[in-house]
Order: C-alpha cells, then structure tokens, then sequence
C-alpha cells in the first residue's frame, strides 16, 4: 500500500487573528537595499541644501566649479577602487602612487613634453598596480599588508626622486596643452570632471555590461565558489589592482596639472578619502557588491564636505578629524547594511522590538 505525500497549503488566518509582526515583511525590501538606491543620493541632497546656509558663498558658479574640479582626481581612483573593494580586498598604496606617479609624470614632461608626460603617467600607475599584484599573487602576501608596505614604498621613492627640491611645471610652459588640463573649461564644465564622467561611463560598462565584471562580483562574493567554477584568482588580483594603478595615472594628469608640483609627501591620507568614498557609496568590504552610481555620488558628498571646511577656515587638523568620523560613519553603515541585507530583515528586526510579551514570555 502506497502513501502519497501532500504539498501543505499555506493557511491565512482566522478572522479576528493577524499574523504576528514581521511574518510578512519578507517582501519589503530590506534597510541594505534601500540605503544602496537612496541613502548616499539622500545625504548628498540634504548637504547642498545645508551648506548654503552655512557657506552663502557656495553656490557661486565659480565655487562649483571648483568642487567639480577637485572632486575629480578623488572620483578617478575611487572609481577604480570599487573594482578593488567588490574583488574583497583593497589598495592602501593610492597615496604613494599618487606621489610617484605626480612626480614621474613631471619628470616626463620636462624630458618629452606632453606626450612622455601622460604616457609615463599611465605607465607608471599601471607599473604600481602590477607590483601590488605580484606580491598578492606570486608571493601570497595579503592584500592589506602588501598594500600597506607599498604606499610606504612609493613614497620612498617619490622622495628620493625629489630629494633636490620638488618637481614642478615651468611658470614659462602655462600656455602648452598639458598644463591646460587642469584649469580648462568645457562649456562652463571643468575638464578634469568631464574625464571623471568618462572614466565612470567606462567603469559602469565594464562592471555591469561585461563578463569579466560578473567574475570580479562573483568572486568577491564567493572566492571558494567562484574558483569551483573556474573563475582564476590569479587574473581577477591582476586585473584589478593594475585597473586601480592605471585609474591612479589617469588622476594624477587632472591633479598635477592644476597643482603644477610634486614630492613624495604629496596628498598624505589619500587612500583614506577613497576607501571611505567608496565605502560610503554602497561598496561592501566583505566584497560581491559594488556600486559606482553610489561612489560617484559619495565621492561628490566629500568634496562638498571638504569645501565646506576649507571655506570656513577649518584648521587642517579637524579636517581630518571629521575625515576620520566619516570613515567611521562609512564602515559602521557597510556593517548595518550586511546585517540586515536579506530582504525583511530590517523588518524583522524591528518587529522583534516591538513585539508585545505574551503569557508564554512570563509574567
């Protein structure tokens, strides 16, 4: 004799009983997924429209344009970054290659001009990126701490290259292109933010429209899974610590163009401002998501910030306290946002607060 087994079909209550807090909410979306779509857009919305009363000067066209401006070398690496982070490691050595690319690029203009000048600024950035990579992959030292001896190791560098003075542009060469770079217009929009715009447009393609962007999220999610399905470790290490060297050139042509000097303890803290940039714009550190929608706008966020402070004469030692309190704000939002990920979560949890003792919880 044969027994069949029955599906259970979902019961809805009995009039005059509800279904206990939470039950359903698993078809909300969960507090994660509604801080990645809105929050960082929420936050950089309600700064322009505080900074006003706090900075009137800031919304002078002028002074806009020279938040888009600084804001770009920030975005550049921050977009390349984000690769790094959603991979689940991160560079600690942007700030030296910053320095070491800067100071080499000058070097390459007084030798070649402006063709020398980017090629070696690309080429010294990608060289970084592939130093980093080799010590993670060939030697298997972490992430954190090959990173963390290389910045100290490409400001070394930049110092000894720039131990006579620093490397600066010739006052007699501001008319050539190059030098331009920085300071151009482009209808009203500063050059080196119109750059930015490209190199996200370019990024977003590549993390969402290619394969190769499917592999570095996959394998950030799930390193053990994505090699069980063939997906190289190898080559997702190289390819995005070189992408963040070769990001790191590209900035350094916005930056040393508009500073016109370098040496090695230029920019020290960088790699702080990225992490938390990207961090901050939904970026998770535990890796397998990233946003470049959310980066951009942090990145965006920081600068305002930063404008603020410079504008009323905040002394640079609070500056980098408040610098410091918003890495913090970033990585104690990254760990909310992985706590309550799963949709209805943040509901559930909720639901549990405010949950009515019953006569089974005691009296």
């Amino acid at each position: 004799m044969s027994t069949r087994t029955e599906t259970p079909v979902p019961v809805d209550p009995a009039p005059g009983h509800s279904r206990s807090p939470g039950a359903d909410v698993t078809s909300r979306p969960g507090l994660g997924k509604l801080w990645d779509t809105w929050g960082i857009t929420a936050m950089l919305v309600l700064l322009l429209a505080v900074t006003p009363l706090v900075a009137p000067d800031f919304l002078e066209f002028e002074n806009l344009q020279s938040v888009l401006r600084e804001s770009a070398y920030l975005g550049i690496v921050a977009a390349g970054m984000t690769f790094a982070i959603a991979s689940g490691a991160f560079d600690l050595s942007v700030g030296g290659q910053l320095a070491l690319v800067s100071v080499v690029t000058l070097i390459g203009y007084s030798a070649g001009g402006t063709p020398l000048a980017v090629s070696s600024a690309v080429a010294t950035g990608l060289a970084c990126g592939l130093v980093n990579a080799a010590l993670i992959t060939g030697l298997r030292v972490p992430p954190f701490v090959a990173t963390l001896g290389t910045l100290f190791v490409f400001r070394g560098v930049a110092y000894i290259l720039t131990q006579d003075g620093p490397k600066t542009l010739p006052y007699d060469q501001i008319g050539s292109p190059f030098v331009k770079i920085g300071g151009l217009n482009l209808a009203g929009i500063p050059v080196p933010f119109v750059i930015m715009l490209a190199v996200y447009g370019a990024a977003w393609l590549l993390l969402r429209r290619t394969a190769t962007g499917r592999r570095i999220l996959a394998y950030g999610s799930s390193p053990a899974a994505a090699r069980f399905c063939g997906i190289s470790e190898t080559r997702i290490r190289i390819f995005v610590f070189a992408l963040v060297g070769v990001s790191v050139g590209i900035a350094a042509l916005t930056y040393i163009t508009r500073v016109w000097t370098a040496d090695g303890s230029l920019q020290d803290g960088f790699e702080l401002k990225v992490i938390a940039a990207v961090v901050l714009g939904g970026t998770s550190l535990k890796g397998g998501k990233g946003t470049l929608i959310g980066t951009f706008s942090a990145v965006l966020l920081v600068s305002v910030l930063n404008d603020v402070l410079v504008s009323q004469g905040v002394p640079s030692a609070y500056q980098r306290i408040v610098l410091g309190c918003v890495l913090i704000v970033a990585l104690t939002i990254d760990g909310l946002r992985t706590r309550f990920a799963a949709p209805g979560s943040f509901g559930r949890a909720l639901a549990g607060l405010v949950r009515r003792p019953s006569h089974a919880d005691g009296a």
